[in-house]
């Protein structure tokens, strides 16, 4: 059982990923951008994808379920990605153009909500 959820973790944590990857390239698309860019991108969605999972499970467990479920896809698409937000406004003008940046912060709220929305559907009725 337990390496059954740990799958659908690690699935509900690459759909996330993909759909967040594919908003950033197919806005972006890949000429407009170094290769630097893209790689870190993707390095960075990959993880904080997967450091999604350990904050809600602590959450869960702090909250005694997934109730309100609300708050679970909020925390992390806002709250989980705020250092991510913050690197992105600061690097305007230096690594990234505005809407490459607007982008990147459009992207991680999708990664998060996806992955806030998928464990809410895994976890909302099982036990603690």
């Amino acid at each position: 059982m337990a390496l059954k959820n740990a799958m659908k973790l690690v699935a509900i944590s690459l759909v996330s990923w993909l759909l967040g990857l594919l908003l950033i390239l197919s806005v972006l698309g890949i000429t407009d951008v170094n290769g630097a860019t893209v790689a870190s991108l993707i390095m960075a969605a990959l993880l904080f994808s997967l450091a999604y999972a350990p904050s809600l499970f602590w959450l869960r467990q702090r909250m005694g379920g997934c109730k309100p479920a609300l708050l679970f896809p909020l925390a992390s698409a806002v709250v989980l990605n705020l250092p991510v937000f913050l690197i992105e406004i600061l690097a305007i003008g230096r690594t990234l153009a505005p809407s490459e940046a607007l982008a990147c912060i459009v992207a991680f709220l999708l990664m998060g909500t996806v992955f806030g929305l998928g464990f809410i559907w895994n976890y909302q009725d099982a036990a603690l």
